[in-house]
């Protein structure tokens, strides 16, 4: 093993003495830099994306469901620490054109690509600055919703307290703030592999030597581990996920000394000492008794959690880390004066919109028929129940997406699905809805639905005209990877929709979208020699064409 490692790490340089700061984001660089170092982020930039966690409807439904009277994301003020390039900012400025965006990061170069997409896209109401977290005040005035994904974990102590305390003075009363790191006790896991990363790189400058070098010692000591020990599981298992894991990302996260995992309770005491309180998880919004059945957690898990009061919410989610060995938060956070409910009152999502793209297994399945029925999503989440209503629930949910729907707008619909059965549903009526209502948080706290305070209005068919939006048609310029309208990443792969998209701009009817397709189509086959289009020529009809549109509808790709 020694000669095998000793040629891994051959003609090494020595590695440039660490700033003060260091790198301090996982998707970006927000902290403090020494004007005598280069910056790590500047060097390897890590490339901006969408998150839907973090966007102001997400974090409004999960302030509202806990009795607070947040912004409405149409009209709301947006501070994003640690912004990148802004792809996670500018197509919320665009979305909300009478909300306020402000960005900062401390990667110039990073920002000045921001600059150049909100200039394509001639928004006024966002600001993206190439600016230093310290230098963040009071001054800057207050924000409805303060995000920071990716950067916590990746800052040394003061800047962390410097974070939270910009979230005590600069977040609106009934504003929320959104913090994610890497958390206890599942990153003791990855801890292990990234030390031994670390120490045979740690005279390595070069960042594509030591990308090359951590990857081919770990790989090495995982085939020669033993497999049926511990040790050699853990080894294996890491390998695998460093295995998946993009350079970039392998890079800013593993590779960083810097990085830092925190137990729950530590980032939540942290944030008591700035005047603020846990809220819940972006991700895991809500665990109460019921819920934490209903999700199928093992007994031992429930008796456990019921020897915590319902009240004492921080404590039930750390127990719960424990059993689950989470790896990554997301947290919320508000004011510590503000009273939430706790627990929570599920009667509140009544007053909700809700929408999934869930789909029953079996493509003939008949909800008024006694016995359990599987849905999933297209993103491969499942459920299974035997509740008739739910079912009936479910395929309505699924046939109208990508629009929402009220709770009682949602079972008017299900009762008419279950068509003459739903008699057997009277009797017993409140009840059933009650299980419903239940049943439909509780996939809400597993991603299964989605549920909105503030919904938006979204095309599930196709209109006459019909309508990307300018963010859209631009991101296809540089990629497959386009934002759609609930902020989330969609691939288009497939040539014929990526030359129909940017003849999306709604001054088109449907048979002038067929001539202007197939002229498209055959232009883009002339100058790529096949390698843009399918080299079998594609069928472009007007049916061919409407079903294309039908799946732009559902990925949230059209303009209402």
């Amino acid at each position: 093993m020694s000669a095998l490692v000793g040629s891994l790490a051959s003609e090494s340089q020595g590695l440039p003495e660490r700033d003060a700061v260091g790198s301090t984001a996982l998707k970006s660089n927000a902290g403090t830099k020494s004007e005598a170092q280069p910056f790590a982020y500047d060097a390897m930039p890590y490339p901006g994306s969408p998150f839907s966690q973090t966007h102001p409807r997400r974090l409004a439904t999960l302030a509202s469901l806990h009795g607070m009277t947040p912004a409405p994301p149409a009209r709301c003020r947006v501070l994003e620490l640690g912004c990148g390039d802004g792809a996670n900012l500018v197509p919320m400025a665009y979305q909300f054109p009478d909300s306020d965006f402000l960005g900062i990061d401390l990667s110039a170069p990073a920002i000045e690509i921001g600059l150049k997409n909100v200039a394509e896209l001639s928004l006024p109401n966002i600001e993206l600055r190439a600016l230093d977290i310290a230098e963040l005040t009071p001054a800057f005035g207050r924000f409805d919703y303060i995000i920071s994904h990716g950067v916590y974990s990746w800052v040394p102590s003061a800047v962390r307290a410097k974070m939270l305390s910009i979230f005590r003075a600069n977040l609106a009363p009934q504003g929320v703030a959104y913090v994610s790191y890497n958390c206890q006790p599942g990153s003791y896991l990855r801890d292990l592999t990234r030390a031994i990363m670390l120490f045979h790189v740690r005279d390595t400058a070069d960042a594509e030597r030591r990308l090359q070098q951590a990857r081919l010692l770990l790989q090495i000591l995982a085939d020669t581990s033993n497999e049926k020990e511990p040790y050699g599981h853990v080894l294996r298992s890491q390998h695998e996920r460093v295995r998946k894991t993009p350079d970039v990302v392998l890079y800013h996260d593993d590779l960083d000394p810097s990085a830092e995992a925190f137990f729950l309770y530590q980032v939540v005491e942290a944030a008591s000492c700035n005047g603020l309180q846990y809220l819940a998880d972006a991700t895991s919004p809500i665990l109460t008794g019921a819920l934490a059945e209903l999700r199928g957690e093992p007994e031992p898990v429930l008796k456990l959690l019921t020897q915590i009061p319902e009240t004492d919410w921080v404590a039930r989610e750390q127990y719960l880390d424990f059993v689950k060995g989470r790896m990554f938060r997301e947290t919320l956070l508000c004011h510590r004066e503000i009273k939430l409910e706790r627990p929570l009152n599920l009667s509140r999502i009544k007053h909700f919109q809700f929408s999934s793209d869930i789909m029953p297994a079996s493509a003939d399945l008949d909800p008024s028929q006694s016995g359990p029925a599987e849905f999933k999503t297209r993103a491969g989440q499942k459920i299974r129940t035997d509740h008739r209503l739910a079912k009936a629930a479910f395929l309505h949910l699924g046939k109208i997406w990508p629009q929402t729907i009220g709770a009682a707008d949602l079972v008017t619909a299900a009762l008419t699905r279950l068509g003459p059965t739903s008699d057997a549903v009277q009797p017993d009526f409140d009840e059933q809805v009650e299980a419903l209502t239940e049943i439909l948080m509780s996939c809400f706290c597993a991603g299964v639905i989605e549920l909105d305070a503030f919904p938006l209005n979204l095309m599930a068919t196709n209109s006459d005209r019909p309508h990307a939006s300018l963010l859209v048609r631009k991101q296809l310029a540089n990629g497959p990877l386009l934002t759609n309208l609930r902020h989330g990443i969609v691939v288009l792969e497939d040539p014929v929709t990526r030359c129909l998209v940017p003849l999306l701009d709604g001054t088109r009817t449907v048979d002038q979208l067929v001539s202007d397709l197939a002229t498209a189509a055959a232009s883009t086959r002339s100058n790529d020699g096949n390698a843009g289009v399918a080299a079998v020529e594609p069928v472009i009809s007007r049916e061919n064409v409407l079903g294309k549109l039908r799946l732009l509808a559902r990925l949230g790709l059209l303009i209402a």
